[in-house]
C-alpha cells in the first residue's frame, strides 16, 4: 500500500487563474490517481490537523525559517493576501494551508520511517524553493 496524504484544504491556497502553481494542478493529479488502474493500492489519508501538532510544527518550522519570515507570511495572509516576491502569491488562507502542508509532509516522513511504507504527499503550496529568510519560486516555506 502507498499512503496518499491529501486534503481539499490545499486547494484554498489561491494563486490566480494564470499562475502556473494553482489548485487545478492538484485536482488533475487527484482525478488521475482515482482512475489509475492500480488505485486499489493507494490508501488515502488526511494530514494530521495543525492543531494536534502546532507547537512541535512551529518549532520545526523555526529551525528552517526565521521567525520574521514566518510572521511576514502570516501578516500578508491576515491582510487578505499579497506577494512575497513577483512569483510567490499569498492568499488569505495561504498561511494556514502552508502549515497543513507541512503537517502532511511530516506525516509522510513518519509513514516512511515508522512503518517502512511508501508515502506520496500531495500538498501545496510547495516548499522546496523557499529560503530561511524568504519565500520564492512559488514556495512560502
Amino acid at each position: 500500500m502507498i499512503s496518499v496524504i491529501y486534503s481539499d484544504e490545499f486547494l484554498e491556497h489561491k494563486t490566480g487563474m494564470l499562475h502556473p502553481e494553482r489548485p487545478e494542478r492538484l485536482t488533475a493529479i487527484v482525478k488521475t490517481l482515482h482512475t489509475f488502474p492500480h488505485n486499489g493500492q493507494l490508501q488515502w489519508r488526511s494530514p494530521t490537523p495543525v492543531e494536534q501538532r502546532h507547537s512541535s510544527l512551529m518549532t520545526l518550522l523555526e529551525k528552517v525559517h526565521s521567525r520574521n519570515h514566518i510572521q511576514a507570511v502570516a501578516e500578508i495572509a491576515n491582510q487578505g493576501g499579497g506577494y512575497l516576491d513577483g512569483d510567490t502569491p499569498v492568499s488569505a488562507k495561504s498561511y494556514d494551508v502552508a502549515l497543513l502542508a507541512i503537517s502532511a509532509w511530516l506525516d509522510g516522513v513518519d509513514q516512511v520511517l515508522t512503518n517502512a511504507n511508501p508515502a506520496f504527499v500531495l500538498a501545496r503550496p510547495p516548499g522546496h524553493h523557499a529560503e530561511s529568510q524568504r519565500g520564492m519560486g512559488f514556495c512560502l516555506f
